[in-house]
């Protein structure tokens, strides 16, 4: 199956906006899809309950501006993974909840019944995009569905966002390059497809200096090619996470070392193994 053919994706995005700049084009393609919103898209420590009131406000903001942006698309119902208790992941921390994230990912898909799953390439530009990534690989696998993955950002070697391009060593494949720019499918959307697109962007008001610097006009997607081995090698050296909100929100302090992310890829992994109620892989 090719990306083109697909007709009932599951698109797992970790934020609100991601779906957008990411699949808006193929999400007006589909006869019909579900996206899952991984994190409340809430980072605590950023001073954003002085802008918008509460952490809670902010929250709710989000949650409004993905569900006016997916109005936009005909037959695309939405969730947000959660925890047994109903409470969201937070943004950010993602990682630190993996087995929970997977149990519910994986009982979405079996209600919605997609015949692929989409979501972030493995690329280092952001944790929780990475975390992602590794869920969709072991629910795709476990529900046996193909995967296909999409780039949004990450860091060149001087610092310089990359935007929608993917990255082009594969650390799980033995040759290094192999599978990085193979199958490659890039979309170049319609005018009506990038006026719809323009206007689910516009929904993100609060992340607008973000999504503005996305080109609407074009989309990639290819076959996933990571596996298991992939996610022990890093694809940063560190993640921006907060771990408490800093005194001064001077956030760019606050890092999180790449090779504490790669421990839970790697607790998840024998987490899995002991589950009886797990298939094995």
């Amino acid at each position: 199956m090719t990306i083109e053919l697909l007709r009932r994706p599951l698109i797992l995005v970790a934020h609100p906006d991601d779906e957008t700049l990411g699949c808006g084009g193929l999400l007006q393609r589909v006869p019909a899809s579900m996206v899952v919103f991984a994190t409340d898209g809430t980072p605590a420590g950023y001073g954003l309950e002085r802008t918008f009131g509460s952490l809670k406000a902010y929250s709710e903001m989000r949650f409004q501006e993905g569900s006016c942006a997916l109005a936009h698309i005909p037959n695309c119902a939405f969730k947000w993974l959660t925890r047994t208790d109903g409470s969201h992941f937070n943004d950010q921390h993602l990682f630190e909840d993996l087995a929970d994230a997977a149990i519910s990912l994986r009982s979405i898909a079996q209600s919605f019944s997609p015949d692929a799953i989409i979501s972030h390439a493995y690329e280092g530009g952001h944790i929780d995009h990475d975390a992602c990534s590794f869920i969709a690989m072991h629910i795709a696998a476990a529900l046996s569905l193909k995967r296909f993955e999409f780039p949004l950002y990450w860091l060149d070697q001087n610092g310089k966002a990359v935007l929608q391009q993917f990255r082009d060593i594969n650390p799980g494949a033995a040759g290094g390059l192999e599978g990085a720019t193979r199958d490659v499918v890039e979309w170049q959307l319609s005018e009506a497809e990038i006026l719809c697109k323009n206007k689910m962007q516009a929904e993100y008001h609060t992340q607008w200096g973000t999504v503005s610097t996305f080109a609407p006009c074009t989309e990639r997607f290819r076959p996933a090619v990571t596996n298991s081995l992939s996610f022990s090698i890093a694809q940063s050296r560190s993640y921006l996470c907060q771990a408490r909100p800093p005194r001064f929100y001077h956030t760019h302090h606050h890092r999180l070392p790449a090779k504490a992310l790669l421990r839970k890829f790697a607790q998840f992994e024998e987490w899995r193994r002991q589950r009886d109620d797990w298939p094995q892989e």
